[in-house]
């Protein structure tokens, strides 16, 4: 995670040129937050996502797997005056969490980072509760490859009904893939563009609530 320690201090002004509030304002309208939910937010960075979940729940876990980024993420949390926030350092692979523990899980702008999205969305389901709801917003799919080296990103976004499909299969029902009405900015050293629309997934884990 080389690249987010090293862009940890400027991801704030970085990541608000890439793609506007409605982003994350979608996001949290898909799950019908309550005020005892307990929720975590996968790929936190700076924890744009969790100081936002924070007044609408009892309580904010937010995973990632970079330190530098968690360092500013705590810095945000403390200038917000914000204390039901929690920052654990970790992977989205091995999340640090029980089976059925949670009430729902965001990822913004998570999966087209890491190497194996399927697996990834099976361990956010496997700590959900049943009833719970995951959220994941992303990129869709796009042919600009200089994203691979100057964003660090894997995957150029995903197909709609890959993203879909996958949800199905970790044993989600429900499931809502939608667009944002966002794009995602950006501009590569060499002068090229990249405006990448953005959808919001949403599905509900099997099983009865409570």
């Amino acid at each position: 995670m080389d690249y987010f320690d090293a862009v940890a201090e400027q991801w704030d002004q970085m990541r608000a040129g890439y793609f506007d509030e409605s982003v994350r304002e979608a996001a949290i309208a898909k799950a019908n937050l309550r005020p005892d939910m307990v929720v975590a937010d996968v790929g936190t960075g700076t924890g744009y996502v969790a100081t936002s979940l924070a007044p609408l729940v009892h309580k904010v876990y937010g995973v990632d797997a970079s330190a530098e980024m968690l360092r500013v993420a705590e810095e945000n949390m403390r200038q917000q005056g914000l204390t039901n926030v929690e920052f654990k350092a970790g992977d989205g692979l091995n999340l640090p969490f029980e089976d059925n523990s949670l009430d729902a899980v965001f990822a913004n702008m998570y999966l087209h980072h890491i190497e194996e999205p399927p697996q990834a969305i099976a361990e956010m389901v496997r700590v959900l509760k049943p009833g719970g709801v995951l959220v994941i917003t992303d990129e869709d799919e796009h042919q600009h490859e200089w994203l691979r080296q100057e964003m660090d990103d894997v995957w150029l976004g995903f197909d709609r009904d890959q993203i879909r499909r996958w949800f199905v299969e970790a044993g989600l029902k429900e499931v809502e893939v939608d667009c944002t009405g966002s794009d995602c900015c950006a501009e590569s050293a060499g002068g090229e563009s990249a405006a990448i629309s953005v959808f919001v997934a949403r599905g509900i884990k099997f099983g009865d609530k409570g």
